[in-house]
């Protein structure tokens, strides 16, 4: 049987390079998003070599559906990536952001990764064996005026992961953070607008290659990988994440 591959939040951009690019390496990919509409179009860019699933990483109830019906077609699950995020808005100081507002924006980014690790790691604690990568932002490491809400629930992710790696260690199973660099997608025209070109002389990369980063987390061990931070950013990385190409 092939590596089974789940990916959340990869209807588009890098996640859905990333899907494309496991596909072509003959991997099993299984993707799981809410915009329906986006899914489809993957489907059929791939050629129905993906499996795909309506699902908001926001909502327990609708990950479990998702991880359930996964294992039932293909018996288990290898790795998963979670690309799912909300930024809110990009220029609002925390006093006049809505409170519905920033509690979407925790639900996705941190209680969207703690509702993936509840349904996924189970089945994969059963089998000593698997891997969850959780693609995240330097906002999370930084303050930055105006994204208070988007940095306070990446930075509670962080700790999440970290908190999994260590209640993982020596079970078979790893967790780990993936940073991906500057990459041309909606999220990025959508900051620049919002702050006013920003950005403007940054090195930004295709979600194609910024996809290789996330193929190449995922063909080490869980043990080397659990409890790691692996990042563009980092010459090692980006130059062995460019070799899977």
């Amino acid at each position: 049987m092939s590596h089974v591959f789940l990916l959340f939040g990869a209807s588009k951009g890098i996640g859905a390079a990333c899907a494309m690019a496991l596909a072509r390496k003959g991997a099993t990919v299984c993707v799981a998003a809410r915009n329906k509409e986006q899914l489809e179009t993957l489907g059929t860019e791939m050629g129905g070599k993906a499996d795909v699933y309506d699902a908001d990483v926001a909502d327990a109830r609708s990950v479990q559906t998702a991880v359930d019906a996964v294992i039932e077609k293909h018996k288990q699950i290898d790795t998963v990536i979670n690309f799912a995020a909300f930024t809110g808005p990009l220029d609002r100081p925390v006093w006049e952001l809505p409170p519905s507002v920033a509690s979407d924006v925790i639900a996705t980014n941190l209680n969207g990764p703690a509702n993936i690790a509840r349904a996924c790691l189970p089945p994969m604690l059963e089998r000593n064996k698997g891997a969850l990568f959780f693609a995240t932002s330097y906002f999370g490491d930084n303050v930055n005026a105006g994204m208070g809400a988007y940095g306070a629930a990446r930075a509670g992710a962080h700790m999440l992961v970290h908190q999994l790696a260590a209640e993982l260690n020596g079970s078979g199973v790893g967790a780990a953070l993936v940073y991906p660099g500057i990459t041309a997608t909606d999220g990025l025209e959508a900051f620049r607008k919002a702050r006013g070109n920003a950005l403007q002389n940054a090195q930004v990369e295709t979600p194609e290659r910024m996809a290789s980063l996330f193929v190449w987390a995922a063909m080490q061990s869980p043990w080397d990988i659990n409890g790691a931070s692996l990042s563009w950013d980092n010459p090692q990385h980006r130059e062995q994440a460019l070799n899977t190409i």
